[in-house]
Parts: C-alpha cells; sequence; structure tokens
C-alpha cells in the first residue's frame, strides 16, 4: 500500500500561527534584555533571579507585556483553528492576521505610557469573530451531520 504525503491543507493559518509564536520570541527578548539591564548578571547576579526585579516598574511593562500576549494565545490558537477547520482557512488567516498586527501595535505601544487601547479593540474584536465564528462553525457542522 503507498502512502502519500498530505500538504498542509491550512497554509495560511499556519503562517499566522508562525507569526504569534515569534512575536511571543521577540517579546520573550524583551523580557531578557529587561533582566540584564536591571540586574546584570556579573554585578549582582543575586538579583538576576530575585524578586526585587519584579518591583521594579520598567522591568514589570516589558514583563507584563510578553506574559499578557501568552495569556492571550491560550485563547487565540484554538479559536483560531477551530475557526479554520469548520469554516475557512483563508478567513481564519484575515482574522488571525488582524490579531496579529492589534498585538505588534499592543507590543510596541505598551512600553509608551500604556497607549494600547486601540490595539486592544482590534484584538478584542478579532478574537471575538474567531471565537463567534469557531462556535457556530461547530454547532453547524454537529447539527449538518
Amino acid at each position: 500500500m503507498k502512502k502519500t504525503l498530505k500538504m498542509n491543507e491550512y497554509p495560511l493559518t499556519s503562517l499566522v500561527t508562525l507569526a504569534l509564536v515569534a512575536l511571543g520570541w521577540v517579546l520573550s527578548l524583551r523580557v531578557g534584555k529587561a533582566r540584564k539591564n536591571f540586574a546584570d548578571a556579573l554585578e549582582a547576579p543575586e538579583k538576576f533571579h530575585s524578586l526585587e526585579l519584579y518591583s521594579d516598574p520598567d522591568f514589570m511593562v516589558v514583563f507584563r507585556n510578553h506574559q499578557n500576549l501568552l495569556e492571550h494565545l491560550i485563547l487565540v490558537f484554538p479559536a483560531l483553528w477551530i475557526f479554520a477547520l469548520s469554516i475557512s482557512d483563508g478567513i481564519a488567516f484575515i482574522l488571525g492576521f488582524t490579531y496579529f498586527i492589534g498585538r505588534v501595535w499592543w507590543a510596541r505601544n505598551y512600553l509608551r505610557n500604556y497607549s494600547h487601547r486601540p490595539a486592544f479593540i482590534l484584538c478584542f474584536f478579532s478574537l471575538l469573530a474567531l471565537l463567534v465564528g469557531a462556535v457556530g462553525g461547530t454547532i453547524y457542522r454537529l447539527i449538518s451531520v
């Protein structure tokens, strides 16, 4: 029996997923740089991993920016993929890419006096559309079986 290699049926959703993962990686590098700036391991190694680090407001802005993305990706990834599977790879890509643009905008403005409200709104409505579409597509598939 000959096995055939099946190509990725969801290349656009895969692309936006990888873009969001890359954004998470870039923000994690920022956290590492902020940690180094606060407590250079060569000068004060005891501060590098101390709780004192979390009292620094500049570090916390960078840290929360990264953590906030990770907290939201737990919701975004399942909604994105269920939407792609039950409705459309292309529409999932558009909504996911809109979310990605919002998160980049958010990450850039989070460090500037927390002026990320428009980015939050863009991300919120993109995620809401993904969630509603994922639920609707799933229910439709269940009913039409």
